[in-house]
Order: C-alpha cells, then structure tokens, then sequence
C-alpha cells in the first residue's frame, strides 16, 4: 500500500541515480528552461488506470511511468548515445519494485520520443514501464457485535410473535413449511 505518488516518484528517481553512475541530472517532472543539463533523464507519470481490485477499500491503479534520455545532438556519437542511455534505463528499472509494495516494472516500449515540442532540439528517447500499485489505507473491519437480522411473514409479525421470526442465513424451510401447513388446514 502507498500512501501517495511522490512516494514512489522518489523511489524510482534514487533508483535510477543509484543504477546510471554518472549522470548528473535525473529528476522528475523538472522545471525545463532554454538550456537543459545533458545527458539527462527525465521521469513522469503520463497515465493511470484501474488495477485489479483487491476488495479492501484501497484504490489499485495501473501506473504507466516514462523515462525520457535526453541527449544533445551536438555531442560526439550522440545518435548511439541516446540509445545507450535508454538501455541502461531499461536495465535499471528491470523487474524493479524500488523496494514499495508495487508490482514489479514490466516494460512496455523503448523507442525515439518525437512528441515533446519544447525537446526538439534534442535526441530524445522514452523508456516505458508500468507498476500496478494500491494507494490508501486499507477499510477498517466491521466492528464486532451489532443487531440480529430477522424475518417475519404478516401478520405474524411484532413483539408479540418473536418466536414466528427467523434469521434469513438460516434454511427456512421449516418456518415456510410451518406457514404453508396452517394455510392448507384453512382450505
């Protein structure tokens, strides 16, 4: 269970630093200007959808991360470079649970990123992986105790018929076959 998303933000991002010795700018969701530090890996949530139930009142979100390598064209053998660095994402975030309760990351693409406007100046790689995770406490159980549920047919109902009610877990059987009998002395 998470108890939130940066949580797991922070987990992935000192997980990434930790496994691309070297790499001096790793972040997640940075505040980009004219001049980006390169190379560099930028990490976001771009999308998440409903996980797999697990019926204790936390929410189970499919969670679909990605990884942008970010390279400057300008550099020698930048066209491999940009490759490599999407490599290495995807050896470090390999079956990787970053040490939360989260499934671990199953891998989903590693291809050029054309679709970031403000990166076009740059060789730009996406690395995609998703994590199912739940997020929330879990529902406290229902209090112990409480009141008895049972039925009762009219007009036999009341105080005063107490013993004519039955509990609706029960086989009624017995109490239906009770009723139908005085019902058939009646025709």
């Amino acid at each position: 269970m998470l108890d939130n998303l940066k949580t797991l933000h922070d987990a992935i991002v000192g997980g990434l630093r930790d496994a691309v010795a070297g790499m001096d700018f790793i972040d997640a969701y940075p505040k980009l200007g004219r001049k980006i530090p390169t190379p560099c890996i930028v990490i976001e949530l771009s999308e998440m959808e409903p996980g797999h139930d697990p019926g204790t009142g936390q929410t189970s979100l499919i969670g679909r991360f990605q990884a942008r390598a970010i390279v400057d064209p300008m550099a020698d053998e930048a066209e491999l470079g940009v490759r490599e660095l999407a490599a290495r994402i995807a050896q470090a975030i390999h079956a990787q649970t970053w040490e939360l309760p989260v499934t671990p990351a199953k891998l989903v693409q590693i291809a050029e990123d054309p679709f970031r406007p403000h990166l076009d100046t740059y060789l730009v790689w996406l690395v995609e992986w998703t994590h199912e995770f739940d997020l929330g406490d879990m529902m406290p159980p229902f209090p112990p105790g409480g009141s008895a549920v049972v039925w009762g047919v009219e007009p036999e109902i009341g105080g005063e018929h107490a013993s004519a009610y039955w509990d609706p877990a029960q086989d009624p059987q017995d109490t239906l076959q009770g009723i139908g009998a005085s019902e058939g002395d009646s025709t």
